[in-house]
């Protein structure tokens, strides 16, 4: 392999559920249950797990981030170094 990572498209999923997982979706699905389909609650499985990947994602970059204000020093800004900064993102 050479270590990229292609996605494809997976719009249909179909799969058997062992005994317990079977009676736990079916006690929370249908007419007046949390859930009205087995498919919103493997809908609502899949956001929550995308959301929570995402923001441990951004945790990552926030430690790094922190991280780097420890073992770096950095000088207070001067009144240059911010026309400096503005000058290089305006070009």
């Amino acid at each position: 392999m050479n270590g990229t990572r292609t996605s494809r498209v997976v719009k249909r999923l179909n799969t058997t559920l062992p005994d317990p997982l079977a009676h736990y979706v079916g006690g929370i699905t249908g007419k007046g249950a949390l859930y009205e389909t087995p498919s919103e609650f493997i809908r609502d499985l899949v956001r929550r797990h995308m959301e929570r990947t995402l923001e441990s994602g951004q945790g990552d970059v926030r430690a790094l981030l922190v991280q780097s204000l420890f073992e770096n020093e950095y000088a207070p800004w001067r009144d240059d170094d911010l026309a400096d900064a503005r000058k290089a993102a305006s070009e």
